[in-house]
């Protein structure tokens, strides 16, 4: 009973559910300059080490969800990675700026073409 006390507590401490060190949140803008498209989107970037990145993507357009998960590599000034979104492939290359707090980068695929702009969440 006490075992399960403590689980149940570590579930619901608030410092259970503190993003890790190497993980910042972003949020901003996309805007696709092929199309008329463009909307909110939220960045979650895991720092992997030895210039390994995970970043999951999500946000709504026109009402509906959207969420990708992307690797990618190299120093924050100079990322560049790779994503499959609904069938569509793409490159991006971007930068974070940890002194301006800023994550933004620009992407060309098979169906759109475009960049985005989001800011560190604190």
């Amino acid at each position: 009973m006490r075992n399960s006390l403590l689980g149940l507590l570590l579930c619901v401490s608030p410092a259970a559910s503190v993003t890790p060190a190497n993980t910042v949140m972003y949020e901003g803008t996309w805007i696709v300059t092929n199309r008329d498209l463009e909307g909110t989107m939220t960045a979650v970037v895991t720092d992997q080490g030895a210039y390994r990145w995970h970043g999951h993507f999500y946000g709504v357009w026109r009402g509906s969800a959207f969420s990708y998960k992307v690797d990618f590599t190299g120093s924050p000034d100079k990322l560049r990675g790779t994503a499959e979104v609904d069938g569509a492939n793409y490159e991006w290359k971007g930068i974070i700026d940890n002194q301006s707090g800023r994550f933004r980068g620009a992407f060309g695929g098979d169906r759109y073409v475009g960049h985005f702009d989001l800011k560190r969440k604190t």
